[in-house]
């Protein structure tokens, strides 16, 4: 192969690197990706003397002011910032890539790539990061060196007249200057380079995570846990395989089950306005303090000698809910890392055990729920009560039919227990995706008298709406059900398909109690399974393991290791016991990592030596 040849590939090969690479982050759509992508292709075909005449540069540079412009108006009227930079960028490499006369063009060309890196890596935090990063680690050396080779040969020819010079210049570079085993022996370079950077991320001080985001919203959208839920969003996400809960459940078997029915809650509502629910703006929310990294929501401070840890990994959603397995007492949450200092986070409660984070930053949230084996709850506010037992206009035959169903009950809980059989295990009733069109009627009407079928929001609703005309306070929850043991990374993953609706319902005699009306029939629509799931697990076993020993790192990752590094060759003694959320569960490396981290500072050092 000619050496133009393979300048042009290992050129396209990092320019395709950089445009790939702000293409991975939310900023650019889809039409814009499509647009540089199509732009990059085009580029390789324009050659020879076309690209050497005058007019076609002239014409390119003012192709560039004119978008340079046409950019900062769009700014001005108010278009996003951070997409308008990263679309320039990305035409001034299309204008270079069109425009590669000679050495200095392909130095542009990787400049430009290089800053297409360095946006990413601030950018994006996802695992094809890591692939672009590895991609740019073995084509840089190549880049550098033969664009070395190419500067020196249009300099040696330098003192040569105009027409001469050109065609010596073209006469060099169609010869085979260059060979396998150049190629590999640059490759080679690779090696030290990446145990360099390596070295550099393990050892450099660590400030936090913030900065990652810029303040972008970068929340998954899953319907359920904002302000309101309209009956018939779950519906519509069923049978989604996207993970956003990864969870590991305490004192799980050697051998644990594919699939566990495991329920988190998120949030509750108690407005039904006939068609959604809402939560009233006058239930406020109220800050709450923290003794190291327990806080006590929902109950109490955590006591790790009696109570049981679940170690959970919530993705980044669009409401940035902290989800409760059953009888959670208590949460554990590591700090912040803020300028290298750790500051707790900003934790909220609502009345209906509404719990969120206040200082979302995109990055998810990483915790232990602690869960008692017994929990009772304070006896709720009285207004709070009589919240739970509004019913809307207009739902005289639903009150009638619940009568219906109950008559002859003693107590509260045998009409409770009546109308959820009736729902879940009569028969009568089934799960389905579809339902019919209200055409302008009450949905609950619909789906009780007609349809008879419907999705788990319906069920819920119509237990809590029927129970409220009784007098019963109820309150409608959303959360997650579900779970399919992920052996690759040790956990289960809950996806967007397993949001689930259900009912708690206040007995004075037991407290609040959660009640499932949903048919079984459920699990039939939920996310497949076959070798497109196991290669959703695998991938999103790495995608976590990338999320917590790359993208997690912090300080504290780096304090842990210094202390295990001194356990490991110093006189064995310890410190101060760490907090759990150091040493249990997900953010505590094992041994095997710790060598291999030590193992690349020493390659790191020898290579900086040499």
């Amino acid at each position: 192969m000619s050496f133009e040849r393979l300048h042009k590939w290992v050129s396209y090969g990092l320019s395709g690197l950089g445009l790939f690479a702000l293409s991975i982050g939310p900023e650019l759509e889809l039409p814009a990706e499509l647009l540089i992508f199509a732009a990059w292709i085009a580029s390789w075909f324009a050659e020879g003397a076309r690209i050497r005449d005058p007019r076609w540069t002239r014409g390119w540079t003012i192709g560039v002011v004119v978008f340079l412009l046409v950019q900062s108006a769009r700014g001005f009227f108010g278009a996003p910032l951070l997409p308008l930079v990263l679309e320039l960028t990305a035409a001034l490499q299309i204008s270079r890539l069109f425009n590669r006369r000679g050495a200095r063009e392909h130095q542009q060309i990787a400049a430009l790539a290089l800053l297409h890196l360095i946006a990413a890596t601030v950018l994006s935090t996802e695992i094809t990061y890591a692939l672009v990063f590895l991609g740019f680690v073995v084509v840089v050396p190549w880049t550098l060196a033969l664009g070395h080779l190419r500067a020196e040969l249009e300099a040696q020819h330098a003192p040569l007249p105009e027409p001469e010079r050109e065609e010596a210049i073209a006469r060099t570079l169609r010869s085979p200057l260059v060979g396998t085993g150049f190629l590999l022996g640059t490759a080679a370079l690779a090696v030290p380079l990446f145990a360099m950077t390596a070295g550099i991320f393990l050892a450099f001080p660590r400030v936090g995570l913030g900065f990652l985001t810029l303040g972008r919203d970068l929340g998954q959208r899953v319907s359920g846990f904002g302000a309101d839920v309209e009956l018939g969003d779950f519906g519509l996400i069923r049978t989604d395989p996207t993970v956003v809960l990864r969870v590991e459940p305490p004192s799980l078997p050697a051998d644990p089950p594919e699939r566990m029915s495991l329920r988190l809650r998120g949030t509750s509502f108690d407005h039904y306005d006939g068609r959604r629910w809402t939560r009233s703006s006058e239930l406020e929310s109220e800050s709450v303090g923290h003794a190291d990294d327990f806080y006590p929501v929902p109950h109490r401070f955590p006591q790790p000698a009696q109570d049981r840890a679940w170690s959970i990994v919530l993705d980044a959603l669009d409401e940035p809910v902290i989800f409760l397995p059953p009888d959670t007492v208590g949460l554990e949450i590591p700090p912040r890392m803020t300028g290298g200092v750790p500051v707790g986070r900003d934790v909220h409660i609502a009345p209906g055990v509404d719990v969120r984070y206040g200082d979302a930053d995109g990055m998810g949230l990483r915790y232990i729920a602690w869960t008692a084996v017994e929990v009772r709850a304070e006896d709720p506010d009285p207004d709070l009560l009589r919240r739970y037992l509004q019913v809307p206009e207009g739902h005289e035959r639903v009150a009638e039919l619940a009568r219906a169903w109950t008559a002859g009950a003693e107590s509260d809980g045998d009409r409770v227990e009546r109308i959820v059989q009736r729902l879940r295990e009569s028969g009568e009733y089934t799960y389905s995706l579809e339902t019919p069109p209200l055409g302008g009627r009450l949905p609950l009407e619909v789906f009780l008298f007609e349809a008879k079928r419907g999705h788990c929001e319906y069920y819920s609703t119509s237990l809590a709406v029927m129970l409220r005309t009784l007098g019963v306070p109820t309150r409608n929850v959303t959360g997650f059900l579900g779970g399919r043991y992920n052996a690759y990374g040790s956990y289960y993953a809950i996806s967007q398909g397993d949001a689930h609706s259900w009912v708690e319902v206040w007995l004075p005699a037991r407290g609040w109690v959660v009640l499932d009306p949903t048919p079984s029939g459920r699990d039939a629509f939920g996310p497949g399974g076959g070798w497109l799931a196991t290669l959703r697990q695998i991938f999103d076993a790495i995608e976590t393991r990338w999320a917590d020993d790359v993208v997690g790192y912090d300080l504290r990752s780096q304090i842990s290791i210094v202390r295990q590094l001194r356990d490991l060759f110093g006189d064995g003694e310890a410190d101060a016991p760490a907090s759990s959320s150091e040493s249990g569960a997900r953010s505590a490396r094992p041994d095997g990592w710790l060598l291999a981290g030590a193992g690349l500072l020493v390659i790191a050092f020898a290579a900086f030596l040499l």
